[in-house]
This record gives C-alpha cells, structure tokens and sequence, in this order.
C-alpha cells in the first residue's frame, strides 16, 4: 500500500508536506512495523492544477530518487491544487500504466485525477464493470476504481459524490484511502476518502499505518497519510473512519471550502 497527500490552497504551504512524503516514502516506521519493511519505492507521481496550467507526472522510480521531486517543490508558488501519490504495489505489476495518480476523461463531462491507498477485491469490480478478467490481469484495483467512478459518477454535486464513493466500500480488503480531482468547464472540487475495514481499527499495527491526518488552516487544506506526521512540525489532526472530505475549489478567487460527511448512503435511498 502506499502514502498519499491531497491539498489545496498556497503552494509555499504544501511544500513541508510534500517534504514529509518524500521521507515517509524512504523510511516508514508504519509499514515496517507491520513486517512489510520501511519503504514505498514502486513509483510515484502528482497533478497540481493552478490557474495557468496543469502539471501531471508519473514514474516508476522511488520518489525519494527522483530529481523530479525537488522540481516539483520549486512548482510549488501560488495558489493550487496537488494530489501526490507514492506506490508500494500490492496488486497490479509495477510499472508506469499502475503509477498513480490515474487520468480518466468521463462520458458525463468532467476530467478525473484520482489515486487511492489500500487494497480493493478486483474481481468484484471487474464484474461490476463487466469487463474480461484476462485483459485486466496486470492492472491494479486501484486503476479499475477510478474507472468506474469516472464511469458511474453522473453529476459532481457533493450527495452524488458521496454516494458513488460510499458504493466502493462494499469491494475493500483493506483501506479506501483516496484522494481525487473533479475537473469541469466550470468548476474544480477536490475529494479525498479515510476508510479502513473495522477489524483493522482493533490492529494498532494495521490502524497505525491507514490512518489519514488533515491539516486545515486559512491558506491550506490538506489530507495525508499517516506516517508524515514523523516529519512534519504542522499540527495534524486524525480523521474519523469512514469520512469524506468535498472540497469547492475557486482558483481565480484562490478560495477553498472543505466540507466533510460520514461515507455512507444517504438515508433517502
């Protein structure tokens, strides 16, 4: 599994917590106390959206040897929109199509960005998508759920975004730890999922490691995986399981608005 950052708002924020990916990703104290070493080296890559342009980068390098990553600390000025992604495979081979995050255009008139950290039941959404299993063989779980979001995700108002996204709870091994960009003509929202099954909550090895933290504050809002909080200063707050963040995104207001709700069906279905 691997360790995620999705945020929002002045650049110049981001960059201690991008900091603090890059280190967990060359030694995490989470993942070797679960006896599956201390390292997150199967590729990595980001998307940051600012008014002028869009930057996506992915390679199957460690992020913690790829020059780019300093780059991309420089790209960090203004306001902006950043999914970071650092992959340790556990479905799907390591190459570059499995680096996330993944780019989708959807038939229903947005771009999505997505990534996802934890480990999904792949059969069961190859069958929901009624495609062949053999073509998907090399292909991760994680690839295949931000297809069929793109695919089943019809209108981008936040009810319809947690319902979708609720819906993927039912295929979960292990965690739903997203993060995601809705991009249309007319507007950017950002969405980030803390989730892991409720027997690994009763595992401090196993909850320790698929926590999510947030960091909220006038010029940022952040969602990020657990283990940077050995390397940054910046307050972190846990995440309740099972909640999703929407965020209403203004990058010519350069203004943000996160709200969160419980990750579940509405009660009117």
């Amino acid at each position: 599994m691997c360790r995620i950052l999705l945020a929002t708002g002045e650049g110049y924020r981001m960059r201690p917590l991008v900091e603090a990916l890059i280190r967990a990703s060359e030694n995490d104290p989470y993942k070797a106390a679960r006896g599956r070493g201390n390292q997150h080296r199967d590729g990595w890559g980001y998307v940051l959206i600012t008014k002028e342009k869009i930057e996506y980068y992915r390679s199957p390098k460690p992020i913690f040897e790829d020059e780019k990553a300093t780059q991309l600390m420089n790209y960090l000025k203004g306001f902006g929109v950043l999914l970071l992604h650092s992959r340790a495979a556990s479905q799907g081979k390591i190459n570059l199509f499995n680096t996330q995050p993944f780019a989708y255009g959807s038939p229903h008139g947005y771009q999505l960005f997505f990534m996802h950290n934890g480990d999904l039941i792949k059969d069961l959404l190859l069958e929901g998508l009624k495609l062949p299993k053999e073509k998907f063989e090399e292909a991760s779980d994680s690839y295949l759920a931000g297809m069929y979001i793109s695919l089943f995700l019809r209108d981008t108002d936040d009810k319809s975004i947690v319902e979708r996204l609720a819906l993927l709870k039912n295929v979960v091994r292990t965690s739903l730890n997203t993060g995601g960009i809705i991009l249309t003509p007319k507007e950017i929202k950002l969405f980030g999922t803390a989730y892991m099954r409720e027997e690994f909550l009763e595992k401090e090895a196993e909850r320790n490691y698929m926590r999510l933290l947030s960091f909220y504050s006038a010029d940022l809002f952040a969602m990020m995986s657990s283990t940077l909080e050995f390397y940054t200063f910046l307050p972190l707050d846990n995440i309740n399981n099972s909640t999703i963040y929407v965020v209403d995104v203004d990058l010519d207001k350069e203004t943000f608005k996160p709200k969160s709700y419980p990750l579940e069906l509405s009660q009117e279905r």
